[in-house]
């Protein structure tokens, strides 16, 4: 059981030892002026006292900030400190706001005057995904003299969603059909290279990254126009694409938290990148109860990537029912799975399908940094 301890610093104990001290001399020396200067350092600290009660009586705070950022993503961030009091005023208070993923944003007002407020204007950042309607404030103040530590908790009622750091898999870069769908060096969909088919003369609307110079300067010392490269038209991107994300393993898997906030990202930046391309897809989990939900437009995506700020891991997880729901998909949709096990452990359980791409977990890997350290030789 924690002991709730006697909000003095140390340079308040010093003090009340020091008139302690004080008084105790005076008594046993019958010296009156010793024990006038003891009575008068107690009654200094009753006064301290009495005012760092009332530092943070009347104090209320105020927080302003979007209902729903990105985690990961920087957003603005308006603290005001209001002093209700009507002739004391606030001085070293320090505001310290803790959000529902334990990350806290902490200001300092040196002096706020009776009956007005204090405000601070700051971008801040939310690493994790996070759900709640509550804000956690904590006051704490060392007026006057440094003497008292006071503090108070409240709490705001303020709905916040932070939703995944989106991750984009490297798979979605390196599959045929779904890498030919992203815009690489400046090329639109539609206008990306397929397999080389020859060289022509150039036609108005012909990129200039496509001239092959030195049949252009054959061409034109011959009098004739420029020659540019020509393209087979590149592959298609699939019509429609069906995301599984279970957490399934076989026994003998090690069970880490991490890697399901990993695998939330991946699965976050998977959507964005599908949507964000003109890919229709529809997303399948366990933690939804193997639900089908469509993420087609913006306005689905942006209802997926809010449930995702508040899902759990499941760890209900079957093997008939991770196979049941990969029997289920067409053959005429990409399937794309996602999960925060490795793929030996349920690869397995895969069926045969035209298009299946695999989302490995472990291609994400944090280094730390190394101190290098410079030996002088003797």
């Amino acid at each position: 059981m924690k002991k709730n301890r006697l909000p003095i610093s140390r340079h308040g104990a010093a003090l009340t030892g020091g008139a302690f001290a004080l008084i105790a001399a005076g008594l046993f020396s019958a010296d009156g002026l010793l024990l006038l200067m003891g009575l008068c350092g107690l009654l200094f600290l009753i006064l301290a006292w009495l005012l760092a009660y009332w530092s943070l009586r009347s104090l209320d705070v105020a927080v302003q900030m979007p209902q729903r950022v990105r985690a990961g993503k920087s957003f603005e961030l308006e603290l005001t400190l209001f002093n209700r009091r009507v002739w004391l005023d606030a001085f070293n208070t320090e505001v310290i706001v803790v959000f529902p993923d334990g990350t806290s944003f902490t200001a300092v007002s040196p002096w706020t005057a009776a009956g007005s407020a204090s405000r601070v204007l700051e971008n801040f950042v939310i690493p994790r995904r996070a759900y709640g309607d509550v804000l956690g404030i904590r006051l704490s103040s060392t007026f006057p003299l440094g003497l008292f530590q006071m503090k108070r908790a409240l709490t705001i009622r303020q709905l916040l969603t932070v939703t995944p750091r989106p991750i984009h898999p490297i798979e979605l870069s390196s599959d045929g059909s779904l890498h030919d769908s992203q815009p690489r060096g400046g090329v639109t969909t539609g206008q990306s290279f397929g397999e080389p088919r020859g060289i022509r003369p150039w036609q108005a609307g012909d990129s200039a990254r496509r001239i092959h110079w030195p049949a252009s300067a054959r061409s034109l010392a011959r009098g004739h126009d420029l020659r540019v490269r020509e393209y087979d038209p590149p592959g298609f991107h699939p019509d429609h694409c069906h995301i599984v994300f279970h957490s399934y393993a076989t026994g003998g898997e090690m069970l880490r938290e991490d890697r399901f906030e990993r695998a939330i990202s991946l699965l976050a930046g998977s959507l964005m990148t599908l949507q964000g391309n003109g890919i229709p897809c529809v997303l399948t989990a366990d933690f939804n109860d193997w639900q089908d939900v469509p993420c087609r437009t913006r306005a689905q995506l942006g209802e997926c990537l809010y449930q995702l700020a508040r899902v759990q891991r499941y760890r209900g997880s079957e093997a008939h029912d991770l196979e049941q729901c990969l029997r289920s998909v067409s053959s005429d949709h990409a399937l794309m799975i996602i999960s925060d096990m490795t793929p030996d452990s349920w690869s397995h359980l895969l069926v045969q399908h035209p298009h299946t791409l695999i989302v490995d977990i472990r291609q994400i890997r944090y280094r730390h940094k190394m101190l290098h350290a410079a030996i002088a030789s003797a």
